[in-house]
């Protein structure tokens, strides 16, 4: 094979659509994996004998809209954390979309859109986005993502009374119908909803994803029984997807441990960045792969929620994989020992021994380190 243009040499991969799993070294020619095999040639090669080399990581729900709210730069917060591809979790509504575009368009990350529902996104927090009847216009929203396929994913709804005021079942119903109308999913922000989880879950289709699936606040998936709701594993069975972002407010250890001893994982791991978490340099995907892994989840579990689960979510099976002939994304991870101590939302800390950190990336054939 001719001098490809660059080489992760002695690495452990492991990519879950394949199965592949050993010391290989992995080549690129350009944005495409040239090779996977145990030797290979070439001038560029970064060694990371002792790491794991997976798929490029996917964070299905982050706030990039870099300059807007409470937004960050993908390059500097996602991609230089171990993280190639993004999806926005309704920073943009229909009319700020164009900007959205226009801000994104030459990030170096992956940057994709669940569109919110509201009209005017999350330029604001302050006031809910959903408050006024009138900022949800399910039209116009589906005309946008109709417009702008190649990055809208889906559309986005926060559910909390402090976004939508009282009852939150009028949300999720139009949400549904512009999921409905475009063949698209929609993602839901679950904690201190109107309802419980009981009554919103069933309005859920297959495909569609609750996120802050580990909040602690009010209306979660775990009920004062403190079991899982059985409406939940419900909804997963007939294919609602799961999803951990972990946000300011929306991680709590016991929910955690119970989610874990009752065996409802998630399917993704999510980070929710924004300025305010992107502050510690230590917020990104690899933390969240941290705590789980400190519940006694294994990494051959952890992997998939952080690239092949995500990329189905959001219907691009491009991604989320790593092999000969397809995109040139890599992400390369280190499990690395001594004690590190860590708190949830609410103050709680736990220790453990092991952690996952970010060594680097590989985004369209290029190698670019961990800050």
């Amino acid at each position: 094979m001719s001098d490809l243009g660059l080489v992760l040499r002695g690495g452990e991969v492991m990519d879950p659509v394949s199965g592949r799993q050993g010391r290989f070294d992995v080549g690129f020619d350009g944005d495409k994996v040239a090779a996977i095999e145990p030797s290979l040639d070439g001038s560029n090669a970064v060694d990371v004998a002792g790491c794991l080399v997976i798929p490029g990581m996917i964070d299905l729900h982050s706030h990039v809209f870099d300059g807007i709210g409470e937004g960050v730069s993908t390059d500097e917060f996602c991609l230089q954390r171990g993280t190639t591809t993004v999806a926005d979790g309704g920073s943009a509504g229909y009319r700020s979309f164009r900007a959205f575009r226009k801000i994104t368009s030459t990030n170096q990350c992956r940057t994709l859109s669940w569109l919110n529902l509201s009209s005017i996104g999350q330029i604001d927090t302050r006031v809910g986005e959903l408050m006024l009847a009138t900022y949800i216009d399910v039209d116009n929203a589906v005309r946008m993502a109709e417009a702008n396929r190649d990055l809208i994913v889906g559309f986005k709804a926060r559910l909390s009374t402090y976004v939508c005021g009282g009852s939150c079942l009028p949300i999720v119903r139009a949400v549904r119908e512009a999921g409905e109308r475009t063949g698209l999913p929609f993602m839901v922000y679950i904690g201190d909803s109107g309802e419980p989880m009981t009554e919103v879950l069933p309005l859920l289709r297959p495909g569609d994803v609750i996120t802050h699936m580990f909040t602690g606040r009010k209306h979660g998936l775990v009920g004062l029984d403190d079991k899982i709701l059985p409406a939940a594993f419900e909804a997963r069975e007939r294919g609602v997807r799961f999803d951990a972002a972990h946000g300011r407010n929306h991680v709590s250890f016991p929910i955690v441990e119970t989610a874990v001893e009752q065996g409802f994982l998630p399917d993704s791991l999510a980070t929710d960045i924004t300025r305010i978490t992107g502050a510690n340099p230590e917020f990104g995907m690899p933390l969240m792969m941290t705590k789980l892994m400190s519940f006694g989840v294994p990494i051959e579990q952890l992997v998939p929620m952080v690239t092949s689960n995500p990329a189905r979510s959001i219907q691009r099976d491009e991604l989320g994989r790593l092999e000969v002939g397809g995109i040139g994304d890599a992400t390369v991870l280190k499990v690395i020992d001594g004690p590190y101590t860590f708190p949830d939302v609410d103050g709680r800390s736990r220790q453990t021994n092991r952690r996952v950190v970010s060594v680097g990336v590989v985004r369209a054939g290029t190698w670019i380190p961990a800050a």
